[in-house]
């Protein structure tokens, strides 16, 4: 990569660079290298504004540099005993705040709590015009105005450079317990899931990999309450129901897409279909999310094309963040013109 780079250290050296620049795409630690294609564009690298700017324990919420790593907020939080419920992604692999909030992507916590769209509650970013702008808050319950952070989640940084931004976060459960839920077929692996979905169980997470035909189930809550639902787990499905020893490595290879380590890419679909069955797959959130993992982004690209249904390419270099179909709404172009009309962030 010979691309122009440019690394400001405070707000203000941001929008003087942003202002310099024709093209402009902001990066993070490039863990998620396909969302920052650079071809004739200025680079500018968020890793020296970094930081914990303010973390109040009591109210729930925490700011920090949009360069910030994840693992160190992390372990911040933990020391309170508190997460971010989301299960954010890549993160031993040097994921960021910000490229987080780009990228949009969540964890199989999504099933129980929402995304990362329901946890950021205020941003600061640098318009394509070099103007700062804040939006939402620093308190949980904020109405006013019209909610841009929720907007930068999977903008792709096509919005706006995030600088500063603001998360609500939760109290850690006091343990976790994960079944896995041997299946007969294809066929019963999505009876089940939805069961498990509609049951009283509230489960913490429900993924699958449908190629080793098991559905796997996270109870999270008081030790004697995580027992008495995998208990009635056991009881609904005698026989296929076991508790998962290495259940911290199997939520690791999620979290960090290592479950194909041979697969040089994996791409996000949001959907589960047979279609991929020959491909090595992960189910995630009780089937909503497909993590796909293949060394030929270009014959997953055809598929998704004939299926009508966009990719994200997660990990892996690749020409395009997105293939497959990809789709477009008067909506979407306006409020990108609105945001940025002087195209320096990607279109």
């Amino acid at each position: 990569m010979n691309e122009p780079l440019l690394k400001p250290t405070c707000e203000s050296d941001l929008v003087d660079a942003i202002a310099s620049c024709e093209h402009v795409v902001a990066i993070g630690n490039r863990t998620k290298p396909a969302m920052s294609p650079g071809s004739g564009v200025t680079l500018v690298s968020l890793s020296a504004m970094t930081g914990i700017i303010e973390y109040e324990p009591s109210e729930f919420t925490f700011t920090a540099r949009s360069g910030t790593r994840i693992d160190e907020v992390r372990d911040v939080l933990s020391e309170r005993n508190q997460y971010l419920p989301f299960d954010p992604m890549l993160v031993d692999a040097g994921a960021t705040l910000g490229g987080t909030v780009a990228s949009g992507l969540s964890g199989p916590g999504r099933f129980r709590f929402g995304g990362v769209r329901d946890f950021i509650i205020g941003c600061v970013f640098v318009s394509g015009d070099g103007k700062v702008i804040r939006s939402g808050g620093k308190v949980v319950k904020n109405a006013a105005g019209f909610d841009i952070p929720k907007l930068m989640v999977g903008s792709l940084g096509r919005l706006g450079v995030m600088t500063e931004l603001t998360f609500k976060v939760f109290p850690k459960p006091l343990s976790t317990l994960t079944l896995s839920v041997a299946c007969e077929s294809y066929t019963q692996l999505i009876d089940r899931i939805q069961q498990a979905a509609s049951s009283r169980w509230e489960l913490d997470a429900i993924d699958a990999r449908p190629n080793e035909l098991k559905v796997l189930l996270r109870i999270a809550g008081p030790q004697e309450a995580n027992q008495a639902i995998a208990s009635e787990i056991t009881s609904r499905w005698t026989g296929d129901v076991s508790e998962l020893e290495s259940c911290e490595a199997f939520w690791h290879s999620v979290t960090e897409l290592t479950f194909a380590p041979h697969r040089s890419h994996v791409v996000k679909v949001p959907t589960a279909s047979t279609v991929f069955s020959s491909l090595d797959h992960h189910v995630s959130a009780a089937g909503n999310v497909t993590w796909i993992a293949t060394d030929d982004v270009t014959d997953l690209d055809a598929k998704l094309t004939k299926l009508g249904v966009p990719g994200l390419v997660v990990r892996g270099e690749w020409s395009a963040s997105i293939v497959g179909k990809i789709h477009t709404s008067h909506m979407s172009r306006n409020i990108k013109t609105a945001m940025e009309p002087h195209g320096r962030f990607p279109g």
